[in-house]
């Protein structure tokens, strides 16, 4: 089973084994470990994350999810100047599948 990190703090941080191809959000949630949330269908971005190793281990994006992302990038873009974002990989936690490990933190 892949093991998911969550970054709770510089100086704290979480692991869980989920089955793989399950969401990560769920899956999560099952096990105790909160995640912001507020529609959980991929279009109100309260979920993000941010993944920090293992980008290529989730489901690609889908187009609903694509999009949501691509407003959060614009909004944040705005808020802290375009470059705070580059390079980074965000994801909705309600939308993306765990296919191997990865590390993320909330957003």
């Amino acid at each position: 089973m892949p093991t998911v990190s969550v970054v709770r703090s510089t100086e704290e941080m979480a692991e869980f084994e989920i089955p793989s191809g399950e969401v990560l959000f769920d899956s999560l949630d099952n096990l105790g470990e909160t995640l912001p949330h507020g529609c959980l269908a991929g279009s109100c971005g309260s979920c993000r994350i941010l993944v920090i190793e293992g980008k290529e281990n989730l489901s690609p994006p889908s187009a609903i999810e694509q999009d949501t992302i691509n407003h959060i990038r614009i909004s944040y873009g705005e808020k802290f100047g375009e470059a705070y974002l580059q390079g980074k990989t965000i994801r909705l936690s309600c939308r993306a599948r765990v296919q191997g490990n990865v590390k993320i933190e909330k957003l």
